[in-house]
């Protein structure tokens, strides 16, 4: 049986919807409100506070698609702990990790991520390191005015040219997972898209689908911080947002193209391409 996390998330679900088109039909999807799941398929409540509610889950399976938690650091951490505490050491966990990963990162979420992974170090694993999602780029980042992308300017701490970062669907995403699954692949696999973009391709990519003007415009992290601490931003995310374009500019989510098209057969979609679609 093949667990998956976060059942009823974009990256979760996605991993169902493509586990069960493969003609998989021994699929356990594990959410905190299961009541959420849509019907046939087996859900079970997996809360990540809740030890027992964990491995009464997680009872049977012999592969878990771990899909990372979110919130605060810390809260990301414990609930990874949990997990996989909870979980036999026999079981094959694919992991939603990161590529900026290296020991010297200072992006907010990978001392987390680097403590998963040696969590994992002396069990059946794959490390699925991805980059940044291109949905929650265009989401955060292309849609609030608070960015001035409806005054036809993005301006953002991404620096003035290369290197880039190679955003990546997360349907793409979810398929490489359930690809990985199935064959049980081990070892580390990079999920990214099929190009690291600069600031000026991406306002370039979201002029063209959306049909309106965009010019980016290069800030720098101090004014990056102030702007969000005036939206009223929690100082845990203004950190996790500043640290992760920190990292875009040094060059720590510009790997590409990555494994995805070895996992499934077909190339990632192109950040212009997700957003036409």
């Amino acid at each position: 049986m093949i667990g998956i996390t976060g059942a009823t998330g974009g990256i979760g679900s996605g991993v169902i919807r493509h586990l069960l088109a493969a003609g998989r039909d021994d699929l356990v999807a594990l959410a905190r409100r299961p009541e959420a799941l849509p019907p046939g398929v087996t859900a079970r409540r997996a809360d990540y506070d809740e030890p027992p509610s964990l491995t009464e889950a997680l009872r049977g399976l012999d592969t878990l698609v771990m899909v990372s938690s979110d919130g605060t650091a810390e809260t990301m951490t414990r609930h990874h702990r949990n997990l996989i505490a909870a979980c036999a050491p026999d079981v094959h966990i694919v992991y939603t990790s990161i590529i900026d990963i290296a020991p010297d990162s200072r992006f907010y979420y990978a001392p987390g991520h680097q403590e998963t992974e040696a969590l994992l170090a002396d069990r059946p694993h794959c490390l699925a390191r991805t980059s940044v999602f291109a949905d929650f780029f265009a989401s955060t980042w292309l849609d609030l005015p608070r960015n001035d992308a409806a005054a036809g300017e993005l301006a953002l701490p991404l620096g003035d040219g290369a290197p880039g970062t190679s955003l990546v669907a997360r349907e793409d995403v979810s398929r490489a997972l359930a690809a990985a699954a199935t064959a049980r692949v081990e070892g580390v696999v990079d999920l990214t898209g099929p190009e690291a973009l600069t600031g000026d391709q991406i306002a370039a990519a979201a002029a063209d689908a959306l049909g309106n003007p965009l010019q980016y415009r290069p800030i720098d992290d101090a004014d990056y911080r102030t702007r969000l601490a005036a939206d009223g931003e929690p100082d845990w995310l203004i950190e996790a947002y500043a640290s992760m374009f920190r990292s875009v500019r040094e060059a720590r989510f510009a790997a590409a193209p990555g494994d995805i098209e070895r996992l499934t057969g077909t190339p990632p979609t192109t950040f212009a391409e997700y957003l036409r679609r």
